[in-house]
């Protein structure tokens, strides 16, 4: 931006100075020529009089023919101060009759300049150039009345009005040279005090992406950038607590999902828990009438054992299923997992009457989360579970292609209708009755997926059954 800023400037001083010089140069110019016709003018009207008197003194005899009229032009082409080409006189008919330059006399001019000054009554002013420079031909008419004597012609060259314009213009481009670099020092001042920050801003702004929010903008002075400095450190400071917030309330709703699945997820647990239960109290009434027998306790002991394990078992999965913890991704066995999920809600499936299918390759595996795949497969066992009412086929795929692995969840159930398709992964969104559902199942579920760079498609049709299809890429794939 810096760079630019330089560019663009320069650019318009240069252009700025060169439009101001040249209409400068155009009205020095101007200027300069105009004085020089002026005073060719004056010179030659002032000639003109004398020798018009010299001429009529010749023609009357009063003086040797030539000899006054030479004299006097010699003596004025002298003069330094004048700058003359040429000085000559000519006769009606372009014929030279005196002349600075002994060898032109008699000769007849018949150049376009000549032309125009013989056939002019009155002072006539034409631009030629000589020796490299411009000049100005007068063509001053020698008459009393109507009676013409002949043509005053001398040229003054303009070589040193041409040396003071180029003066002109060095000055000029002096001063071009001097605003450049006064610019370019005002440039670096400002780029020090106000383009300097807004790139420090901006470029602490392009770190500050994603969730990285440590950088703050140096602050200094009291001016508008300083302001805005400081109300972008604010801006940061609350999207971090924002954040901070979302990730609590995140967390929070994550929870409440867990527990809304652990709620479901009660009638198979007081199942699992309830038959060992009366299975060990029915052990301990035996004991008691037959603790004299060594060979019935050891044998109600082991099936009292057995009943605890039991009990020991399903509650640890109670307490696995609603720990909080940071995520450890793991090599996964997907088809194990997916047995661990079905295991908490196989009792709820058997007495729905619904049919599992595992069909998952046993050397699939997945880095992952342990608790994350669970969660999301038990969030989608679920939901097709409450779509097959009457009974059903839970069916579970997986594959890899194409450096992504696979899964996919499949119901014959009621099916998603197809104006609800596109909300089903907003959080709250429910299509169950009020008290039934706190639609974060599926939220949650896509938030995880998101979380390991994977995708979630659904495919339904009303009647027929959901298909979901997760899709995680090679780098989270064992």
């Amino acid at each position: 931006m810096q760079y630019k800023f330089f560019i663009i400037t320069a650019c318009a001083i240069i252009a700025l100075m060169s439009i101001v010089g040249y209409l400068s140069v155009e009205r020095e110019k101007d200027i300069l020529y105009t004085e020089a016709e002026n005073q060719g003018r004056l010179l030659g009207e002032t000639l003109a009089i004398p020798i018009i008197n010299d001429l009529i003194y010749e023609r009357l005899g009063l003086v040797e023919e030539g000899g006054l009229l030479d004299d006097y032009i010699l003596q004025m082409f002298k003069r330094k101060d004048l700058s003359l080409l040429y000085i000559a006189v000519l006769d009606e008919d372009g014929k030279v009759i005196s002349h600075n330059d002994i060898s032109q006399y008699g000769k007849v001019y018949t150049d376009p300049l000549t032309h125009k000054a013989l056939a002019a009554d009155s002072t006539i002013i034409q631009h030629f150039a000589a020796h490299g420079h411009d000049a100005l031909d007068f063509g001053v008419p020698l008459s009393i009345g109507r009676k013409r004597w002949g043509t005053l012609k001398f040229g003054i060259s303009l070589e040193k009005e041409e040396h003071e314009i180029l003066a002109t213009l060095k000055k000029i481009v002096i001063l071009t040279a001097v605003f450049l670099l006064i610019g370019f020092a005002i440039i670096v001042l400002l780029s020090r005090r106000f383009i300097s920050p807004i790139i420090h801003l901006a470029n602490t702004m392009e770190k500050m992406r994603g969730d990285y929010l440590d950088l703050k903008v140096d602050v200094r002075g009291h001016d508008e950038l300083a302001i805005l400095g400081e109300r972008f450190n604010g801006m940061i400071a609350r999207i971090k607590q924002a954040n901070e917030e979302l990730r609590e309330t995140h967390e929070k709703m994550g929870r409440s999902e867990k527990l809304a699945s652990i709620g479901i997820l009660a009638s198979g647990v007081a199942h699992e828990i309830n038959n060992p239960l009366g299975g060990v109290f029915n052990f301990l009434q035996m004991l008691k009438q037959n603790c004299g027998n060594p060979e019935l306790r050891e044998k109600y002991l082991d099936l009292i054992k057995e009943g605890l394990d039991r009990i020991e078992n399903t509650v640890s999965k109670l307490l696995w299923m609603s720990r909080k913890g940071e995520r450890a991704p793991v090599d996964v066995n997907i088809r194990n997992a997916v047995d661990s999920g079905y295991s908490f809600l196989e009792y709820k499936m058997k007495k729905g009457g619904i049919a599992f299918r595992n069909e998952v390759p046993v050397d699939l595996r997945f880095a992952v989360d342990v608790h994350d795949f669970q969660q999301l497969l038990i969030n989608l066992f679920i939901n097709s579970v409450d779509a097959m009412k009457g009974g059903g086929i839970l069916e579970v795929k997986g594959w890899r292609e194409d450096s992504r692995v696979n899964i996919e969840v499949i119901d014959n159930g009621c099916g998603i209708k197809a104006e609800h398709i596109g909300k089903i992964f907003d959080p709250f969104f429910t299509t169950k009755p009020a008290g039934e559902g706190t639609g974060l199942g599926l939220w949650l579920t896509y938030e995880i997926i998101r979380n390991y760079n994977g995708d979630i498609a659904v495919e339904s049709e009303p009647g027929k059954g959901s298909r979901f299809i997760l899709k995680f890429p090679e780098e989270d794939a064992a």
